[in-house]
């Protein structure tokens, strides 16, 4: 996501920086005034990444959009208070289907092409990662669990130059 605050200052960062992006989030309307202030290096995909083909369809866009794909950066999350005693399956598979499933299926979608370009996966975590948060369970647990994934995938990609990390 990169329509509202962190993934939108990330977005206008590498602008700044003089990258090209691909802004996506699932707010057409958003989506296009922040494409608008960052001009011709920005293009816009709407989807929802809870949805399992929602990802080829960023890398496809990124591709139509500037040809290749040097970085991809991990940022939709769906930060939401959960207890124990609160949560229940249909929610917690939801957080997991956004927050760690979706940069799963994006890296998988985008990685011949990161290879190629030699590229950075950037995913945003949080400190609840690693301390949690009394009610943030399910959230806490999710980014957990993007940790894991980008110290796997940074120690099988580093033979392929493609950076894996997160913060």
């Amino acid at each position: 996501g990169s329509t509202t605050g962190i993934g939108e200052a990330i977005a206008r960062r590498c602008v700044a920086e003089g990258a090209q992006v691909l802004v996506h989030g699932r707010d057409q309307k958003r989506g296009e005034q922040v494409v608008e202030s960052l001009g011709s290096a920005a293009a816009l995909h709407v989807d929802d990444v809870e949805d399992p083909e929602s990802a080829p369809r960023l890398v496809e866009a990124a591709l139509a959009a500037f040809g290749k794909i040097d970085g991809l950066v991990n940022n939709a999350a769906w930060v939401v208070r959960s207890t124990l005693e609160l949560t229940h399956a249909e929610f917690f598979d939801r957080v997991m289907r956004i927050n760690a499933r979706a940069p799963l299926l994006l890296i998988q979608a985008a990685i011949e092409h990161l290879k190629k370009t030699e590229g950075s996966i950037v995913n945003i975590g949080s400190i609840n990662a690693y301390t949690g948060e009394a009610r943030q369970l399910d959230y806490s647990m999710s980014k957990a669990a993007l940790m894991t994934m980008s110290r796997n995938l940074a120690n099988v990609y580093a033979q392929n130059r493609v950076r894996v990390t997160h913060f």
